[in-house]
């Protein structure tokens, strides 16, 4: 097939819209478990501000669009201490239509990127569904790398299997979410070790745990043992994609147990002690985006969740910055 590429703007948002409400039908019929909404207005709001970015492409085949790739951005330290850019679930999408995805996918990414080193942009990250083999295998062969994934649970479903345990599961109130400080330590010193590698917080843990209690819509639901916590699971209303914004849907932002009360059934207790609350308030189901980096946190959510989205990072080498053939 032969493509024309050309700046994405406004006149293709319509026809983008489309191309996204099919990839979001496709990976429904992998994980039933996500929300039946009407998307189609947020998703035109996300191509609005996106297609008011710098950084985007739309791919034609015969005066019809076929495929669309848009970068939001750039920002300083995104994945290090250089400037990147991120393309949100919504932000691609290739038309079934076309036989070659992956190759499509692969072009777009050339075009989109053609002004990445010039611009001193040496960090791209990027949102898929995860069960789009094809153009996920493009974007891993043009040098991207899985690095977390969103999952989705129907909690009006059959409970999950626990073991009934001296363990008390309750929720905090609000100026009690300072008694979780000790565990959130831990969380935090477990992904700054290997393998996942993440920064430790600027300006010291204490400053960032002060301003993290304060989100908004945040609750924590804990477990205790002889009074004590042991563990906990925090949950916010929205998460990071337009999926999330589903009004009968909940969002795990951290999770973290003590390691002697783990394996023995009480984190399961007390994410059936968080599915039931939500339930009795009206919510059909739960999403978490864990680290895919985080191999305890990807077994645990593996079991009881289905993933539906992976995010994908690219690190460029700098050194191209300036380089000259002539």
């Amino acid at each position: 097939m032969n493509y024309q590429f050309e700046k994405f703007i406004d006149k293709h948002i319509e026809e983008a819209v489309q191309l996204a409400l099919k990839e979001l039908e496709a990976e429904r019929v992998f994980c039933s478990e996500l929300p039946v909404s009407d998307f189609e207005e947020r998703l035109k709001q996300i191509l609005w501000w996106l297609g008011s970015q710098p950084y985007g492409k739309a791919a034609l085949c015969d005066g019809k669009l076929v495929g669309y790739l848009l970068f939001a951005g750039p920002w300083d330290g995104f994945f290090g201490d250089v400037k990147g850019v991120f393309s949100p679930l919504g932000g691609s999408a290739f038309s079934y239509e076309c036989k070659e995805q992956g190759k499509l996918a692969s072009m777009l990414f050339a075009e989109v990127a053609q002004e990445f080193g010039q611009d001193g942009i040496f960090s791209c990250a990027l949102s898929r569904y995860a069960h789009d083999e094809e153009v996920a295998k493009s974007f891993v062969l043009n040098g991207f790398g899985i690095r977390c994934m969103d999952a989705v649970r129907d909690i009006t479903g059959p409970s999950i299997p626990s073991v009934s345990s001296n363990v008390k599961y309750e929720e905090l109130e609000r100026q009690q979410f300072c008694e979780v400080k000790h565990l959130q330590k831990g969380l935090n010193r477990h992904l700054h070790q290997a393998p996942v590698f993440f920064p430790l917080p600027e300006g010291g843990f204490d400053a960032w745990f002060s301003e993290w209690i304060k989100r908004d819509t945040m609750r924590i639901f804990v477990a205790k043992a002889d009074e004590r916590i042991i563990g906990f699971i925090s949950i916010i209303e929205e998460g990071e994609n337009f999926i999330t914004e589903y009004p009968w849907m909940k969002n795990i932002c951290g999770a973290y147990f003590e390691e002697a009360y783990r394996g023995c059934g009480i984190s399961q207790g007390l994410l059936n002690f968080v599915c039931d609350t939500l339930v009795e308030e009206g919510s059909v189901c739960l999403g978490v985006d864990c680290e895919t980096m985080n191999p305890t946190a990807l077994r645990f959510w593996e079991k009881y969740f289905v993933p539906y989205t992976y995010s994908f990072a690219r690190r460029i080498d700098e050194r191209i910055q300036g380089g000259n053939l002539e």
